[in-house]
């Protein structure tokens, strides 16, 4: 694998290209409103801040970054609520 280090970086960066680039059946704000709030999900600082970076360079709203935080937020708390749920039922 280290022999193709380099082509392996450059096939990762023509697939973000085409991902994040100006055509695509969602318009790139909202893309990144989905890249925000799957890089609050996954827990990565260095994306997080990427997409809130573009977001900003965007002109996405305060109002549509904090729907967007609320959303992933949601996805956090579903999963604490039935993994609770779960494990109670197995344990009663």
């Amino acid at each position: 694998m280290a022999d193709n280090h380099d082509e392996v970086i450059e096939h990762y960066n023509r697939f973000h290209a085409a991902v994040y680039g100006p055509v695509g059946a969602l318009d790139r704000k909202t893309r990144h409103l989905i890249c925000l709030g799957a890089a609050l999900g996954a827990n990565c600082e260095f994306c997080t801040k990427y997409a809130l970076g573009v977001l900003r360079e965007l002109q996405a709203s305060d109002a549509e970054i904090d729907e967007a935080i609320s959303v992933a937020m949601t996805v956090g708390a579903s999963n604490a609520r039935l993994l609770a749920k779960k494990v109670r039922a197995e344990n009663p």
